[in-house]
């Protein structure tokens, strides 16, 4: 188990009118790893056992995008929009080669974040996320957890969004949590919730004969990953993004869901790892 100490203080840097707050931490040289957070979440919403093995091999950058926690502005209602903010981010860090990992919502700033800044992405990872346009199977109830983010229903919510129905897989959520709760608080406010929801809606609508040319343009390596069943963000669109992306491979978790990557912190820790120093 990884004995890295994350640092809980943040640095800020201006870039387009937005106070950006981030963490650089890790090794010192490589190609930094910049990651991109769920639905709602902020810098505190990594499990820091998985970030303290990545950090432990690697320049870690983790940040809030505008409007998000600890960052200023206001969170844009479009993933270009949220790419667009990230790239002045990360151009303002003096940094022209990052690798990428994105988390659900953040997995699809990831690759709109390719399209747009081709030269200034090495490799991506793409956890629990979905093409424009991928494939819907939400359960009935998903919405509503998604959006309670107070009250006694607030820990089950998480369970059943992340985690499978299984004694194992909800003990790993929870231990997870804990994990995850032990950090610094920040919350995210109400605009974040409506401008991240509204730019997931425009992202999912469908074309009548929907097809995925345009990931042929993002010709990164990138490794897909997920849970056997995700119910929030359904483990058929990694399938998709696997096929059509023309340099990717695939790993699916067993006894999981949409927080596999928590649920193995270690192990997804490690597979990243294997994927990011390959020649």
């Amino acid at each position: 188990m990884s004995t890295f100490t994350i640092p809980t203080e943040s640095s800020y840097i201006e870039a387009e009118g937005v106070r950006f707050a981030y963490r650089k931490f890790g090794q010192e040289a490589g190609i930094p790893l910049v990651f991109f957070i769920h639905f709602r979440g902020t810098m505190e919403n990594w499990d820091p056992i998985m970030i303290g093995a990545l950090a432990e091999n690697r320049p870690i950058i983790l940040f809030d995008n505008a409007g998000v926690g600890e960052s200023s502005g206001e969170t844009p209602p479009t993933i270009a929009e949220m790419a667009k903010d990230a790239a002045s981010f990360i151009k303002a860090l003096g940094l022209e080669k990052v690798d990428i990992l994105g988390f659900s919502i953040g997995g699809m700033v990831a690759q709109e974040l390719a399209l747009q800044q081709p030269n200034m992405v090495r490799r991506i990872v793409l956890a629990g996320t979905s093409p424009r346009s991928g494939v819907s199977e939400r359960r009935e109830g998903v919405y509503e957890a998604m959006t309670e983010s107070s009250g006694n229903d607030a820990r089950e919510n998480f369970l059943f969004l992340f985690y499978g129905p299984t004694e194992t897989s909800r003990a790993a959520g929870i231990a997870s949590l804990k994990r995850i709760l032990g950090q610094k608080k920040v919350e995210s406010s109400s605009q974040v919730t409506e401008a991240q929801f509204k730019a997931v809606s425009e992202w999912a609508q469908r074309e009548p004969e929907q097809k995925y040319d345009w990931l042929q343009k993002i010709t990164q390596p990138v490794l897909v990953t997920n849970g056997v069943e995700d119910i929030m963000v359904a483990t058929k669109n990694s399938y998709i993004l696997t096929v059509n992306l023309p340099n990717a491979q695939l790993i699916i978790y067993p006894d999981s869901g949409h927080g596999h990557l928590f649920q193995y912190p270690e192990q997804f820790a490690g597979d990243v790892n294997r994927f990011l120093d390959a020649e």
